[in-house]
């Protein structure tokens, strides 16, 4: 059994505000025994919280940046106005999470997340996007495709809002077409 030891979740507005505080194995372990608590402005800069369940957890205005979270599931979790700055996502589960105000640039392996790419695309203008691509939007938000099949079915579309979507600063999406296609 691991040690436990002393952990204190401080707010990122104030440093002595102790949102959450006790004896547990790690800041993980801290989080999903207490993902009910207002978690709120937490911050949790560099954490590592790969494979947590934070399903639903209200993190919102947290301060993610740096954080590992490669295969954490967050469905449904508040990330509003949390900032993501760095993070690592490979593998997690954003599904309905509110990405709402929060920061994703320099997020990374994102990839895999539709969540992610709705929150990016909604974030755009909407004249940014001709009327083919938004027929291709709808077909990842309604069906969830996966890019693969975005780019089996819709290429020049698909590859076209992955531009787009790199000149916003998500350049993810068109590295791994370009992988794909090398």
């Amino acid at each position: 059994m691991d040690k436990k030891e002393r952990i204190k979740i401080l707010s990122r507005w104030d440093n002595k505000e102790v949102l959450v505080s006790g004896k547990y194995t790690s800041i993980k372990d801290c989080l999903e025994k207490n993902s009910d608590a207002d978690l709120g402005g937490a911050y949790l800069r560099g954490a590592d919280l790969s494979g947590a369940y934070l399903r639903g957890a209200y993190l919102g205005d947290a301060y993610l940046g740096d954080a590992y979270l490669g295969g954490a599931d967050l469905r449904g979790a508040d990330l509003g106005g949390a900032d993501l700055r760095g993070a690592y996502l490979g593998g997690a589960d954003l599904g309905d999470a509110d990405l709402g105000g929060a920061d994703l640039r320099g997020a990374e392996h994102y990839y895999g997340s539709h969540d992610f790419a709705i929150e990016i695309i909604r974030r755009q203008k909407v004249k940014i996007f001709i009327q083919k691509e938004w027929a291709v939007i709808g077909q990842i938000v309604i069906h969830r495709f996966c890019w693969d099949t975005i780019l089996k079915k819709y290429k020049k579309e698909g590859i076209s809002i992955a531009k787009k979507l790199a000149k916003a600063g998500f350049d993810e999406y068109l590295k791994r077409i370009k992988e794909r296609e090398g």
